[in-house]
């Protein structure tokens, strides 16, 4: 016995934790465990860096180390007879009855052998063969972690649009911060003050989403880790002989149907309240401006009074180092359509707010004219571009022949045509909008589309994360989200593609 139990130990010393079977090639990681070198390869194909598979500490794929001790055992034991190197399971006994075992008791959770199971203690308990209830609990185990991996496919689906629903919430912070800049620039001598402080509000709101957005992530990653922890321990547990996978096998499944995914705001309902506040507050100023300009002085005193007491201990520390601390990077500034860049085809409004295309056909007849950056589309460039911080405008569509629309931004000064074979960088990040649905597309290649109709599409760019979020400017929704980096600067871009139709921009 004592030699089987030798025999079995050197044999689980020279397998591979990874394929599982007998070491070739044998190699020791920076941790000091060993693996076949072809398997260890595996992992992390296009890394340098990986993971141990068995105590996940980094490693470096250069300095795996030829085991060449471990390498002969492994040759001396596969050279053995199979029988010598596996512990059967018939010369497991009993130690009270020295009898092999061959029951496991579902009420207690033992092993018992025929004396154990014909006695008075487990006679009437529910007692099956041990490879029966191994391979019961073996199905069991294995439905729960396909219900773990729903799980985690429903809070991954989550995540994404809590992420989505916080960029929206900054990109709303934006967009006010821009509409107040415009009205306020009309009546500037008077209403410094207020400009000022509204602006430092929503310069702490924004704040605020950051600083969400982290402990949003946080806690689904957390929650995430643990069920994929307790997925991967089910899975491992499939692996192991049944007498191991039967060990304490009902806590673990207790354990695992415990599991519940606590969905947390990814906005809270204060801070929704606070930017509600502040748009109230704007939308207020300019409704009485023409008739109370000699008492907003005394309307900023109360507001700014009621905001500061509606703040606790720590927030109020936090806003004070906000104000010491105030970005310095350029403000967002109103987007305008710029002329030099157009189609042809396009009409402009004075305040090159709005772009019409009338008719079709005009730039065929100038020969001079610029080639069309998309087949599809009749577009303009807007202005002004962007290379650092942040930019937010909206734009509302009107196409009644049905056709689509893009909005979106793309980089290059000239916006120069990239053809859909391109291996370089992706050019263009946009919105293809119809009155059904819409596509976001990169470089001319089309995602799946999205089942919405859209009136007005906000456009938020952060341009420092590389992001370039869409969402529905009436109802506030997200719709999607291009994560990249950008090479030099960016200009916002519009098209239109059949008429009559236009689109209009705010603020």
């Amino acid at each position: 016995m004592a030699g089987l139990h030798m025999t079995a130990q050197m044999l689980e010393d020279v397998t591979c934790a990874i394929c599982l079977d007998v070491l070739r090639d044998p190699v020791t990681v920076d941790c000091g465990h060993n693996f076949c070198l072809q398997c260890i390869s595996q992992v992390g194909k296009t890394s340098e860096t990986i993971q141990c598979p068995l105590c996940k500490l980094s490693v470096n794929k250069n300095t795996f180390r030829p085991n060449k001790l471990l390498a002969s055992l492994a040759e001396k034991i596969q050279a053995m007879d199979p029988a010598e190197t596996q512990l059967e399971e018939e010369e497991r006994r009993c130690q009270r009855h020295k009898e092999k075992l061959h029951y496991f008791c579902e009420e207690d959770g033992e092993f018992l052998c025929v004396v154990c199971r014909e006695s008075q203690v487990h006679r009437s308990h529910h007692v099956t063969l041990i490879e029966e209830a191994a391979q019961n609990y073996k199905e069991q185990i294995e439905s729960q972690a396909q219900d773990l991996q729903q799980k985690d496919k429903k809070i991954i689906e989550e995540k994404k649009q809590g992420e989505g629903a916080i960029l929206v919430f900054r990109a709303q912070v934006q967009l006010e911060k821009l509409k107040i800049r415009e009205e306020f620039k009309h009546v500037r001598q008077r209403l410094d003050e207020e400009e000022s402080f509204l602006l430092s509000r929503l310069d702490w709101l924004e704040l605020q989403g950051a600083e969400q957005m982290g402990q949003y992530v946080s806690v689904i990653e957390k929650q995430l880790t643990s069920l994929r922890e307790l997925t991967e321990s089910l899975k491992s547990r499939m692996e192991v002989p049944s007498m191991e996978l039967l060990k304490d096998v009902k806590g673990v499944l207790s354990r695992s149907k415990e599991l519940q995914f606590f969905k947390p705001s990814p906005v809270p309902v204060y801070l929704e309240r606070k930017i509600s506040k502040a748009k109230a507050r704007l939308e207020s100023i300019t409704e009485s401006l023409k008739e109370f300009k000699d008492n907003l002085k005394d309307d900023w005193k109360k507001d700014k009074i009621s905001f500061l007491d509606s703040l606790n201990k720590e927030e109020l520390e936090i806003w004070s180092l906000s104000q010491k601390n105030k970005s310095e990077l350029p403000s967002s500034v109103p987007v305008t359509l710029d002329t030099a860049s157009a189609d042809p085809d396009l009409t402009f409004s004075q305040d090159l707010k709005k772009v019409t295309l009338y008719m079709v056909g005009r730039a065929a007849l100038n020969e001079q004219a610029k080639p069309r950056l998309f087949n599809a589309f009749h577009t303009v460039r807007g202005s002004p571009g962007l290379s650092t911080g942040h930019q937010v405008w909206e734009a509302e569509i009107h196409s009644p022949s049905g056709g689509w629309c893009m909005v979106g931004v793309a980089t290059g000064s000239d916006l120069q045509v990239q053809s859909q074979s391109s291996s370089a960088r992706s050019c263009i990040w946009a919105l293809r909008v119809s009155s059904s649905r819409c596509q976001p597309f990169s470089n001319c290649n089309a995602l799946e589309s999205i089942q919405v109709s859209l009136q007005k599409v906000g456009v938020y760019v952060d341009y420092d994360c590389g992001r370039v979020v869409f969402y529905d400017a009436i109802t506030r929704k997200h719709i999607y989200t291009f994560h990249t980096s950008f090479d030099g600067q960016i200009f916002p871009i519009v098209g239109l593609q059949s008429a009559p139709s236009h689109i209009t921009l705010s603020p």
